[in-house]
């Protein structure tokens, strides 16, 4: 059998095996999304953390200092050496027996000597507004 020939009666399998797997990512259910446009302020609770203490940055909401399209917004910490934190609640999620992707993107525009970003699932029964570091997740 030629080479050209092998190529051919594999090319159905490759295709199958693409089309198989967008079938799979289109029916992958999404519990939350959050793409940052109007009214995302209404959907998150800015937390009262570190308020007390004047350590509290506030959140600013910019395309940032550089970007593929300018009205493609997220929201940004604004001051270096503050304590951020906010919350989003959403449906409670039951994923047994499946895999639980857990996804955001950050784009970080100033060099960074300390600090960290964390995603933290949270139970049903958080204070938003006293979320913080020692928060249980």
């Amino acid at each position: 059998m030629s080479t050209t020939m092998a190529s051919h009666k594999r090319f159905p399998n490759f295709v199958s095996l693409i089309l198989l797997s967008l079938v799979a990512i289109a029916s992958a259910e999404v519990f939350f999304e959050e793409r940052f446009e109007d009214g995302w302020e209404s959907r998150w609770v800015k937390s009262d953390w570190k308020k007390d203490e004047n350590m509290a940055g506030e959140w600013n909401y910019t395309s940032g200092k550089w970007n593929g399209d300018p009205n493609d917004k997220g929201i940004q910490t604004s001051e270096d050496y503050r304590f951020y934190a906010i919350s989003a609640e959403f449906p409670e999620v039951n994923n047994k027996g499946k895999t639980l992707v857990f996804q955001f993107s950050v784009k970080h525009e100033q060099k960074l000597d300390c600090g960290g970003g964390y995603m933290k699932l949270l139970s049903g029964d958080v204070d938003q507004k006293k979320f913080g570091g020692d928060t249980p997740y």
